[in-house]
C-alpha cells in the first residue's frame, strides 16, 4: 500500500464510510484497510469516525452519552413523527386487524391486547349508545 492509497483510505473514512466501501473503491484487502485504520485511529471495530451524530427526523445533532446506546432521534415529538411517516419500517411481531364495531374502521392490536374500538371516541360512543339503549329499555346486541 503505497501513500497515495493511505491518503485516500482516511479521507474515505473522515466522510463516514465502512471498511467494506472503501476496500470496494480502492479495490484493497479488508483486512488491510481494517488493520491500517485501526493503527491510525481513524475508527475501529463498532465505532464510527464521526462524532456527530443527527436525528433522522428534523436533522438536528443528538448528543450522545459514552457508553450507551445510540440516540437516532434528538426528541419523543421528533421520534413519534419519523415512526408515523415510515410504518412500514416497524417489525411487529404479533398483531392482528380488527374492525372497530362503530366507525368499522380497520386497525392494528397486538393479540394479547383485548381492545374492541379504534380510538377512546370510539369507546366513548359505544357506552353513550349503550346507556341510551337502558334508559329506553332496548336490549343490547
Amino acid at each position: 500500500m503505497d501513500a497515495k492509497q493511505k491518503e485516500e483510505i482516511a479521507h474515505l473514512r473522515i466522510q463516514g464510510m465502512t471498511y467494506e466501501q472503501v476496500t470496494k473503491q480502492l479495490q484493497l484487502s479488508v483486512n488491510t484497510v481494517k488493520s491500517y485504520c485501526q493503527r491510525n485511529q481513524l475508527g475501529g471495530r463498532k465505532s464510527t469516525v464521526s462524532n456527530k451524530h443527527f436525528c433522522k427526523q428534523c436533522g438536528v445533532e443528538v448528543k450522545q452519552i459514552l457508553h450507551r446506546k445510540l440516540k437516532k432521534f434528538c426528541s419523543d415529538k421528533c421520534r413519534m413523527k419519523w415512526w408515523n411517516k415510515h410504518p412500514e419500517k416497524l417489525h411487529r411481531k404479533s398483531g392482528q386487524s380488527i374492525v372497530c364495531p362503530i366507525c368499522e374502521n380497520i386497525f392494528f392490536a397486538y393479540v394479547s391486547a383485548n381492545r374492541k374500538y379504534c380510538s377512546r371516541e370510539c369507546y366513548g360512543k359505544s357506552k353513550s349508545e349503550v346507556s341510551l339503549c337502558r334508559k329506553k329499555n332496548i336490549a343490547v346486541l
